[in-house]
């Protein structure tokens, strides 16, 4: 196997061991809802436009890598979350080097982040504020599916 496919592979392993481990109270959710929850929290990022530009991806990236939520998946490459946004049907999205270039900014474990590139103070909470505001959407999409499957 070449590689450059091993991080993948162990990215669909971590994935697919997502989908039988879970609490006995908590709501079993296949990955296609996962990907639901993922692509309606950032759809509503883009709605109450919080996701103001590309690089704005980076800071749901790392949430995502720092795995914040033992729910989201690690991204090796930038172009797998790209893959990924994509398979989303996500519009506008970032390119490798936007994301390679701003995820490196980032520094200890949200929701303390650092940036090495010195922003405001503003800056550096409006981008925090971008992580928070994911987290919270996607926590407020996978609540309406439970309470969807609930009500079966």
């Amino acid at each position: 196997m070449p590689d450059e496919l091993v991080p993948e592979l162990e990215a669909l392993v971590r994935k697919l061991a997502r989908v039988v481990e879970r609490e006995e109270d908590e709501v079993l959710l296949t990955i296609d809802e996962q990907d639901r929850c993922v692509a309606k929290a950032i759809r509503t990022l883009q709605k109450d436009k919080v996701i103001r530009s590309p690089r704005d991806y980076a800071w749901i990236m790392t949430v995502m890598n720092q795995q914040v939520l033992a729910d989201f998946e690690v991204y090796f490459t930038a172009m797998s979350f790209i893959d990924y946004l994509k398979s989303l049907n996500i519009e506008n999205c970032p390119g490798k080097s936007s994301l390679y270039d701003n995820c490196a900014l980032v520094t200890n474990d949200f929701p303390e982040w650092e940036f090495i590139d010195g922003p405001s103070h503003s800056e550096v909470v409006r981008r925090r504020n971008v992580g928070r505001r994911f987290l919270s959407a996607y926590v407020q999409a996978k609540r309406c599916i439970s309470e969807s499957i609930s009500e079966k």
